[in-house]
């Protein structure tokens, strides 16, 4: 597991504790977060800024995105169109 998957974890695990142990792997959709909504986008796009130093627009975190995506754009900010 990379380090930048191990934090978004983390920061899943602090903002939706009604994921319990499910197990968050890069292939997992954002929707299969219980209660995904905008303003659940919105925390975890406020967590990713302050532990990565990179913003993430909130078109890119829809119901659609995977965890992968979100890694890919945190590691390489330019790979991902908006």
């Amino acid at each position: 597991m990379s380090k930048t998957l191990k934090k978004i974890v983390i920061g899943i695990q602090e903002i939706f504790p009604e994921m319990g142990s499910a197990e968050v792997t890069p292939e997992m959709l954002l929707s299969e977060i219980p209660e995904w909504d905008s303003i659940a986008a919105v925390n975890l796009q406020t967590y990713l800024k302050e532990t990565f130093g990179v913003e993430i627009p909130l078109d890119i975190l829809n119901e659609e995105t995977t965890i992968g995506e979100i890694i890919t754009f945190i590691e390489n900010p330019n790979s991902i169109k908006h």
